[in-house]
């Protein structure tokens, strides 16, 4: 449909067909309909509600957990992490001895494990428990920087360990 021509002073060129002149394109009729309400809400702003309704005939679905309010979560938009920070202890001693009680909770447990594991002579067990040990150890030092940690260390400590549920290290 298309050919080239070359010489010698333009270099090659192309010639335009009849088909690729007249070339159309239409928008979607999504792109319509988003129009259509903005134009709605210029044209009517209180009227809203009563114009434009939900069509869910083009939505594909999926999960339902993004879609609704949060559990806890309140008439101001705040979430549920949101209310737990803002209700989170500030003093001091108080994260400093409920992150110190996790951290030793989190130790006796690992202890358990390497007692249990140090039965064992499967293959990769010596990995598993110099791996338990090390975690350890790093709990450990960490137990030991806390009482040295400044109030905002501390601070996202706690919620990162109390409110959104992550391990330590």
């Amino acid at each position: 449909m298309m050919a080239l021509r070359t010489s010698p002073e333009q270099g090659p060129t192309k010639n335009a067909s009849v088909e690729t002149t007249k070339l159309v394109v239409s928008q979607p009729k999504t792109l319509r309909a988003i129009t259509e309400m903005v134009d709605a809400l210029q044209a009517a702003p209180e009227r809203v509600s009563e114009l434009l309704g939900e069509d869910r005939s083009g939505d594909l679905g999926g999960a339902s957990a993004g879609t609704g309010l949060a559990a806890g979560q309140g008439s101001a938009g705040q979430s549920a992490r949101d209310i737990a920070i803002a209700t989170m202890p500030s003093d001091t001693a108080t994260l400093q001895r409920q992150l110190a009680k996790h951290i030793e909770q989190e130790v006796n447990h690992l202890r358990r494990i390497a007692r249990k594991n140090g039965r064992g002579s499967r293959p990769g067990e010596a990995f598993r428990l110099n791996q338990i040990y090390a975690r350890i150890r790093r709990l450990n030092a960490l137990l030991k920087e806390l009482f040295e940690a400044s109030i905002d260390v501390l601070k996202r400590l706690f919620i990162r360990v109390f409110i959104d549920k992550q391990s330590i290290i």
